[in-house]
């Protein structure tokens, strides 16, 4: 009996020294596997938050749910513009373990749009909240999203980035932070789809050299930490605006969104574009609401077209 006892205990020995090796063999690999799947999952989102935010675009109010509320872009005086993140401060939101309810920010517009309502202005969240807040804000690493607007004087486009690094907040990669627009166009020109993607080779001279190795070297899951920057590339086309007055007796007006009477133009005066009303040089930025309206005087004029803008436009008034 002792002979039989002893044997099952070597044998269960044996099989717990098996399911051990098994266990550190498989480990890796499980996790490996989560980690790609949580990547593709927040590909996903960054996509879904994507349409939202251009969704947006044809709101009129400006203040609270247009996310294209930016300044010199020939909005009302008063207006709230949207709190974008600052691309020479993009590490420190990325990394900031709370983010606070701003009412004009950009994750705000997005709740609204999404129809949350369950946040309050001013309130501090973190990812451990686990609201629908915070679900918009974190990634499900605990690293913040960023959205950073582009150059506003852009002919013709207005461009948005939409990040989110899959990394734990802890890692503290850096991001240049002397000029702006460099930073975002350096982020916009490179591909971060591979597994084995590196940091732009401009980040050399603009971050110290072990912040560069950090980026290139492969964190787990055989990807670099470069590959763990996700993108999305939003671009907001600007349109323009020619207004040919030919009536004999008819001042046209034209409101341009929030901007009452940006273009006038009285009685047989020909053409006026665009290009020359204040806020307007670069181009009129897509989803802005139209209103023509024609007569002897602003408060007699009668409204005679009403469109969201999504082309080059001529208005003729007859």
């Amino acid at each position: 009996m002792r002979g039989a006892r002893a044997e099952f205990l070597l044998m269960l020995l044996v099989a717990v020294a098996i399911l051990g090796v098994l266990a550190g063999i498989l480990a890796p690999v499980l996790s490996n596997k989560l980690d790609d799947a949580q990547i593709r999952a927040e590909a996903e989102t960054l996509r879904s938050l994507r349409r939202d935010f251009e969704a947006t675009f044809d709101s009129v109010d400006f203040s609270g749910q247009n996310e294209s509320s930016i300044a010199g872009d020939g909005l009302a005086p008063g207006t709230a513009f949207t709190a974008f993140d600052s691309a020479t401060g993009m590490a420190s939101r990325i990394f900031a373990p709370s983010v606070v309810v701003d009412p004009a920010g950009w994750v705000t517009k997005l709740a609204i749009k999404r129809g949350v309502s369950s946040y309050v202005a001013g309130a501090t969240y973190t990812a451990l909240s686990q609201n629908q807040y915070s679900s918009i804000a974190f990634n499900p690493y605990g690293a913040q999203r960023c959205v950073v607007a582009g150059p506003t004087a852009e002919p013709g486009q207005q461009r948005y980035l939409l990040v989110s690094l899959m990394v734990p907040p802890y890692r503290a990669l850096a991001f240049p932070s002397a000029d702006p627009t460099q930073t975002f166009d350096s982020i916009w020109d490179q591909s971060w789809d591979s597994t084995q993607a590196q940091a732009p080779v401009s980040w050399s001279a603009l971050l110290p050299a072990a912040q560069v190795a950090l980026w290139n070297t492969a964190s787990s899951n055989n990807r670099t930490n470069a590959s763990r920057l996700l993108v999305e590339r939003i671009v907001q086309p600007k349109y323009s605006l020619t207004l040919a007055n030919n009536s004999p007796t008819d001042t046209a007006w034209v409101d341009i969104g929030s901007a009452a009477n940006a273009l006038v133009a009285a009685p047989n005066s020909g053409t006026v574009l665009s290009t020359s009303a204040p806020g307007f040089s670069t181009g009129i930025l897509s989803g802005r609401l139209i209103v023509v309206r024609r007569g002897a005087a602003p408060a007699t004029a009668y409204e005679v077209q009403r469109f969201f803008l999504y082309s080059d436009v001529n208005l003729t008034v007859q």
